[in-house]
């Protein structure tokens, strides 16, 4: 993931695109948007995070065969620097995915700076419907799994102390494809706020 992030840098720098920006993340993405903000943090005026993984979550696992808490797969390996380099398309080695050890640090940095935004306007959207239990998982596991993310999801609102957590009751993961003006929304609000310097209005009852 610090990969991508630093790629994602890379670009916009290339483009000559003027930060500080508006930073939006959906599903893992919120965990790049975080890596960038913590990376860049005077590249970042304001997060909207959609539905959002936590890096303490349950997730299904091609790697691991299943649901696993990702972090938890963690070795101890050192995460190498992330670099620019051509790839030579060869197969990809499993032994390169550091995955676990990436999340299981963002877990660590938590427990160190619970409000690694600071005051900077955070918006995050948590999907309202839940989607049917995956092959080899049980209704009651799956409730169980599902009841925990909806926490964990609205854990992130305490990475600002300027943010504001909406459940989307009529959608499901993605709320951008399910009611994209609810994101569109989101976005104006934080930038509003960003730009003023105002605190977010809380969200309608």
């Amino acid at each position: 993931m610090r990969q991508e992030v630093y790629e994602l840098h890379a670009l916009l720098d290339a483009t000559k695109e003027t930060s500080p920006y508006v930073m939006v993340g959906q599903s893992i993405g919120g965990l790049l948007v975080r890596l960038y903000a913590d990376a860049y943090p005077g590249d970042v005026a304001g997060v909207v995070l959609v539905d959002p993984t936590h890096e303490s979550g349950i997730l299904g696992s091609g790697r691991y065969g299943g649901m696993v808490r990702l972090r938890e797969k963690a070795t101890g390996r050192p995460v190498p620097a992330p670099r620019l380099s051509q790839t030579d398309g060869s197969p990809r080695d499993p032994d390169v995915d550091y995955m676990a050890e990436e999340f299981q640090a963002m877990f660590l940095a938590r427990q160190r700076v619970t409000q690694a935004l600071g005051q900077r306007p955070l918006i995050v959207l948590a999907a309202g419907k839940r989607s049917a239990p995956p092959p080899g998982v049980s209704q009651e596991q799956w409730t169980a799994i599902r009841d925990e993310r909806d926490e964990l999801v609205r854990d992130l609102a305490g990475l600002s102390a300027n943010s504001r957590f909406v459940r989307v009751d009529e959608s499901g993961h993605a709320i951008h494809r399910d009611n994209p003006a609810v994101v569109a929304q989101a976005i104006r609000d934080v930038r509003d706020a960003a730009v003023s310097g105002s605190r977010l209005a809380p969200a309608p009852r």
